[in-house]
């Protein structure tokens, strides 16, 4: 269940409700309203200006608030120590120009994405150097959670938290077997190269409709390469459903002001990844294939 269906069956929850009050409560259009009952009509009970849950819909809303509060007796600190105990003694690559997100920083992420429903859909990150993985798995243990890094102490490391990872480089396609992902969850080098894989690489790996988490880091004196970005992501034809300012902070980074913020990007019809070029930097030292 993705965000917006979980706010409209939230907002109706025990109540019955004129669809014109179920729009103000949920904050979601009269389409969203449509396509739902369209794609779950057991979920509700037949009316043709009132909106009442019936007991599947009911059954489906209490699963949805049961997913989205798992770890909740988990404290922030305890998590946080988690993190920082799983990376400690790794060394840093600096030829793929890895820069961590303080432990804090990840449990932030972690929870937004198990309050974003992630727990109950099919999540894939692109790179994890900063064990968002980790700690999302550490919430939800049951939940459909992939890696891909190219990084092979990494690997080993999320292996050993058992998280599903898979040793994989990017400039490669994604694997088959974990396309047609309901989100994706990325922190990209800052290059535009780089940044374009990582991003042409999410939207393969994206359904159509699919949910981009992305950690988006500039410099407020580098406006030109922020608008490079934010050209891209429209040309990609994504369409940004939120900002959330300065989301992670780095031990580093001080390039972009050791932070970044959190957009949040839908995929739709239109959505298609940029043609990737043969050359330009993709990391510090690093350059992609020549196809």
């Amino acid at each position: 269940m993705d965000s917006g269906e979980f706010r409209v069956l939230d907002a109706v929850a025990e109540s019955t409700l004129a669809r014109t009050e179920v729009v103000r409560r949920s904050g979601e259009p009269h389409s969203v309203l449509k396509a739902l009952g369209k794609a779950h009509p057991d979920w509700f009970a037949q009316s043709s200006d009132r909106f009442q849950l019936s007991p599947a819909g009911l059954e489906a809303l209490a699963a949805a608030r049961r997913s989205r509060a798992l770890g909740s007796k988990r404290t922030n600190d305890e998590l946080a120590e988690t993190v920082r105990l799983l990376g400690a003694g790794r060394s840093i690559r600096r030829d793929l120009d890895q820069v961590y997100a303080t432990p804090e920083s990840v449990v932030r992420r972690a929870r937004f994405l198990i309050a974003e429903g992630c727990a109950e859909r099919s999540l894939l990150f692109l790179g994890d150097d900063d064990l968002t993985s980790a700690a999302t798995r550490s919430l939800a243990p049951a939940a459909e959670l992939s890696v891909l890094e190219v990084d092979p102490e990494l690997v080993a490391l999320l292996k050993g938290a058992e998280v599903d990872v898979h040793e994989h480089d990017l400039r490669e396609p994604i694997p088959k077997t974990l396309r047609e992902r309901d989100a994706v969850f990325t922190d990209p080098p800052y290059a535009i190269e780089g940044f374009a894989l990582f991003i042409a690489r999410a939207i393969e790996a994206l359904r159509e409709g699919g949910t981009l988490y992305l950690a988006f880091g500039a410099s407020r004196r580098a406006p030109d390469r922020a608008l490079a970005k934010q050209r891209l992501l429209a040309e990609c034809g994504l369409v940004i459903r939120e900002v959330r300012r300065d989301f992670s902070e780095y031990d580093g980074a001080e390039s972009i002001g050791s932070r970044s913020d959190l957009w949040v990007l839908r995929t739709t019809p239109q959505t298609k990844a940029p043609t990737l070029g043969p050359g330009g930097e993709l990391y510090t030292r690093r350059k992609p294939k020549r196809r």
